[in-house]
């Protein structure tokens, strides 16, 4: 058994060095969920993955909002909110409501609620609530709901952890017989392409992440060094955007990199890597190819090569650019409160 211990990546005092423990929370996955108000002449609404049940009866769920938001004094007063659980595909919808804009309801489609909140088009749960108290606790504010009216759609939820956006996929324990695999097997034949491309991207990504821990790169740094690798310098904003990652994760690397030497800060507020973060990226791609000769070497080399054409046609088709990042790099990860 010892063999199977995990390693020690970090711990101690919370107190010094927030980073650390703002990662270990992360090991917690979450959903994603916006949390909307009407607001005093302008709707508000920020994105929170700290959401929770409280309470069948009453209805009651509870979130929090951290006191240095921007939409902090809209919630501080609000009378009623409502909460959206994200859907798969809502990762735009999630980044609009993390970002700084200050014309969020614009770049969405909504109406009003039950109560007057604004309600999120096509969101995957919307849960209508009455304000039934406030606690402060620490840096954030406690907001506890009555739920009034809810909605549920098809679909599958948005996840989040570690920084990254994630989505649903069976454990591979699930398949403990030949007639559950036969039912994982007839599932994937029903899911769209695209669709595959995203979950065999998530179990890659999975199983990476323990030679991630080895070679000492977090989920997000990994990311952030493929997000900068042959690409112009970029801002923290642009690589939280094309690589679907958390700013304040992004920013964290990329300060941790630029003490390392693996990048350079052009114009005060862009990033590049440099000779020893391409060296670093290079040990990435090497190990990746060594995974991927372990993993498809039962596959037949030309299905290999068939697969590999139609995937780089899609890469290369039109409209695969988002924030100046190929879409090739962009990843469906796998919380801590991300709240703008």
């Amino acid at each position: 058994m010892a063999d199977k211990r995990r390693l020690i990546l970090e711990g101690g005092d919370p107190a010094a060095d927030a980073r650390a423990f703002r990662r270990a929370l992360g090991n917690f996955p979450t959903g994603v969920t916006i949390v909307t108000t009407a607001g005093v002449g302008a709707p508000a609404g920020v994105t929170v993955n700290s959401f929770a049940s409280v309470s069948l009866n009453p209805p009651l769920v509870l979130w929090s909002i951290a006191h240095t938001s921007r939409s902090h004094a809209a919630f501080r007063q609000c009378e009623h909110f409502a909460i959206h659980i994200l859907a798969e595909d809502q990762v735009g919808v999630s980044q609009v409501f993390a970002s700084a804009s200050d014309d969020k309801f614009s770049l969405v489609d909504w109406h009003s609620g039950r109560t007057g909140s604004p309600l999120i088009d096509d969101a995957l749960t919307y849960l209508d609530c009455v304000c039934e108290a406030r606690y402060e606790g620490g840096d954030h504010t406690i907001m506890i709901g009555r739920v009034v009216d809810f909605g549920r759609l098809e679909g599958s939820p948005l996840t989040f952890s570690q920084g990254r956006y994630g989505i649903m996929l069976d454990h591979p324990e699930v398949a403990g017989n030949a007639r559950d695999q036969r039912r994982i097997e007839r599932g994937l034949d029903e899911l769209p392409f695209l669709t595959l491309i995203a979950k065999a991207h998530y179990k890659e990504d999975a199983d990476l992440e323990r030679w991630r821990s080895v070679a000492g790169y977090t989920p997000v740094g990994s990311k952030v060094l493929a997000g900068l690798h042959q690409s112009a310098p970029l801002t923290a904003d642009e690589l939280a955007r094309g690589m679907y990652l958390d700013r304040r994760e992004v920013e964290d690397s990329l300060n941790v990199f630029l003490a390392d030497g693996h990048v350079a800060l052009f114009d005060g507020h862009r990033f590049a890597l440099t000779e020893s973060g391409n060296q670093r990226r290079r040990q990435m791609i090497e190990y990746l190819s060594r995974y991927q000769g372990e993993q498809l070497v039962d596959i037949d080399p030309a299905d290999l090569t068939v697969a590999t054409r139609v995937l780089k046609g899609f890469l290369a088709g039109p409209d695969q650019q988002c924030g100046g990042l190929h879409i090739a790099d962009h990843a469906p990860g796998v919380g801590t409160n991300f709240i703008s």
